[in-house]
């Protein structure tokens, strides 16, 4: 019969992976979570971008509820969901629940020559200038 001679891994052998291993993991790991949360911070400009963008077809559908010079007004999101220009399904990509409490301004900077129009995404309430004052 023939003996077949089977040699393994020394123990310092095994270790020597082992840290090649680690080290490798250490390099790693930060790149790909630094690729996730920026790639979440992508997504999430996109989805306020495409917020205020609903908030633009929102005010130019409805022409008569834009503010008049140097005023602005604030419309939620619900609302704009409710009147068809948000699906229902918008979340937050970094935490991955519902907006809530958001609102889209728009501010009637013009003179008295021209309006000009400028439209804000505000994630928390406070930071609208004054939300009381809802488009009707």
């Amino acid at each position: 019969m023939r003996r077949i001679d089977c040699k393994g891994f020394t123990l310092v052998e095994l270790m020597a992976v082992i840290t090649i291993l680690v080290i490798l993991s250490l390099v790693i790991v930060p790149i790909i979570d630094k690729n996730v949360k920026r790639s979440k911070q992508e997504m999430y400009d996109i989805q306020i971008e495409n917020i205020r963008m609903a908030g633009v077809n929102y005010f130019s559908d409805n022409f008569s509820l834009r503010p008049s010079i140097n005023s602005y007004c604030s419309i939620s999101l619900d609302s704009l969901i409710s009147n068809g220009y948000m699906s229902s399904n918008v979340y937050n990509p970094k935490t991955g629940e519902s907006f809530e409490n958001l609102y889209i301004q728009i501010l009637n900077s013009g003179d008295d020559n021209h309006n000009s129009y400028s439209y804000l995404v505000c994630p928390l309430e406070d930071e609208c200038e004054d939300i009381s004052q809802i488009c009707s």
